[in-house]
């Protein structure tokens, strides 16, 4: 990531017909960091000293007698956009709004405190290499760990979308990183926007998430809507919602399959008419935010179930995006852990280096299903971090399920390992079997949605309670169900 100290390398290039002003101005900037600063009294010279080395920023007099600032400016943005530019000089107010939206950085009067000069030099550089690493695609442009081939692709495709506002639908199991995937698209374009746009401002592109299955469908209608004041009981004043407060910036949906029917009218309703209405009144109101959702649930199943409206399914699915489970990645687990380890020092106030994993203990982490995904790896090198002995991080402080993985369940059913070996005994002796598909012995298929099946057939179609005595959670257990055929009671479909 640019930061001061990679800017400090840059070319200044001060452009004044007052050669004692430059002077002076030379000494002072010089003075402020590793910057090589050059000087120029005739601006229309400047085009030849670009053409002849490379400069990052010209900060330039307005009134000078060959060129104005300003028609210079637009010089050097045909020659390179990349070039930061900067007027110094008193510049009327009416005039300053016309300057910027021409791609001028800033405008500093040459009576403004040194420290304002200094604080758009700096701005004016950050995003001058921002703009050069945007045209090194080998560069990376993401903190976000993507080693794997997988995530790579994921990863161009964040790319290509954050430069345009199109809605983006994310998939993947719990605990890949759904929103960090979205928070990266939102970061992207905001850093897009940052470099087209001189007048642009993080306040008006802010990242705003909710979460559609953790609300009421009363208050979940509110926070997305707004609502006016005694449209229902508590509502004390008027309150915008997520959708104005978004501005025009992102806004996350995460679990948007768990929105009802109706409220899904009125979000399909908002992302066609561009407008939104609180409850509680008849005004519409104009919405700019981009759309993120997320599910880690079949949507496209859900569709021809009907229980997620299609219309709504095609408006979001503008752009999708899979992020793969960790099992499927297994090249990024090594570099994950690092990184996990890094970040839990760092929150221990760790004084020693962080944990490093031994060969050993790195196999198991790479032989494991990983149910959880990333949160759960996470997890694991926390748990072992504060548990273990300040060494290395071994295969004994590693959890239970962990150091017994490589047993060649399917990924994601270390859960079921005792249960599965029960049923499939007593399948396997003649006990009862609803559909077996080769000889007297059950494949492995057959024992798990077997044992779903009496899962849910012990708690009534209860799928938490179900997933409870599974040992898993509650949307791996939907996935299931759904790759099995089996319904809510219990019962194979036939």
């Amino acid at each position: 990531m640019t930061n001061e100290r990679t800017v400090e390398k840059s070319t200044i290039l001060l452009v004044d017909d007052e050669m004692a002003l430059l002077e002076i101005y030379q000494s002072k900037i010089s003075g402020w960091g590793n910057y090589q600063v050059l000087t120029e009294s005739d601006p229309t010279n400047v085009v030849n000293i670009l053409k002849s080395r490379s400069v990052d920023l010209i900060i330039s007099d307005m009134e000078m007698p060959r060129l104005r600032g300003d028609v210079l400016h637009e010089d050097v943005n045909a020659f390179d956009p990349s070039i930061q530019f900067i007027i110094l000089s008193s510049v009327l107010k009416d005039h300053r709004e016309g300057l910027i939206r021409k791609g001028i950085r800033a405008i500093v009067d040459k009576i403004d405190p040194d420290e304002v000069l200094r604080e758009q030099i700096l701005r004016a550089l950050v995003i001058r290499h921002e703009m050069l690493d945007l045209r090194n695609p080998s560069l990376p442009t993401s903190k976000i760990i993507q080693s794997d081939p997988q995530m790579v692709k994921v990863f161009n495709t964040v790319k290509q979308v954050a430069k345009i506002p199109s809605p983006v639908l994310i998939q993947g199991e719990p605990g890949t990183g759904k929103e960090l995937v979205a928070h990266e698209v939102h970061r992207q374009r905001n850093r897009r926007l940052k470099l087209e746009m001189p007048g642009f401002s993080e306040k008006e592109h802010p990242y705003l998430a909710v979460n559609c299955g953790a609300l009421s469908r009363t208050l979940l209608e509110s926070q997305l809507f707004g609502h006016k004041k005694g449209a229902f009981t508590g509502s004390l004043s008027d309150q915008d919602g997520l959708f104005i407060a978004a501005k025009r910036g992102t806004l996350f949906l995460d679990e948007i399959t768990e929105l009802d029917l109706d409220l899904q009218v009125k979000l399909l309703r908002a992302l066609q008419e561009k407008e939104v209405t609180p409850v509680g009144s008849t005004k519409a109101l104009k919405i700019h935010a981009r759309v993120i959702a997320a599910t880690n649930r079949p949507i496209q199943e859900l569709v021809r179930e009907g229980k997620f409206r299609a219309d709504l399914y095609y408006r979001i699915h503008v752009v999708n995006i899979m992020v793969p489970p960790l099992r499927e990645r297994e090249s990024d687990i090594e570099e994950l852990a690092k990184h996990f380890s890094k970040e839990v020092a760092k929150n221990y106030n760790w004084n020693g280096a962080p944990r490093k994993l031994t060969p050993d203990a790195l196999k198991l982490l790479k032989s494991y299903s990983w149910p959880g995904n990333v949160r759960e790896l996470n997890n694991v090198i926390e748990r072992s971090f504060a548990l273990g002995d300040g060494g290395p991080i071994q295969p004994h402080d590693l959890p239970e399920e962990i150091r017994q993985a490589g047993s060649g369940l399917e990924a994601g059913l270390a859960g079921f390992k005792a249960p599965i070996s029960a049923v499939g005994d007593s399948m396997a002796a003649g006990s009862q079997f609803s559909h077996p598909t080769r000889g007297e012995f059950p494949t492995f298929d057959e024992v798990v949605a077997e044992h779903i099946r009496r899962a849910l057939i012990h708690t009534r179609g209860v799928k938490s309670r179900a997933a409870t005595l599974l040992s898993i959670d509650r949307n791996r257990l939907y996935r299931l169900m759904s790759k099995y055929q089996i319904p809510a009671e219990g019962e194979t479909v036939e």
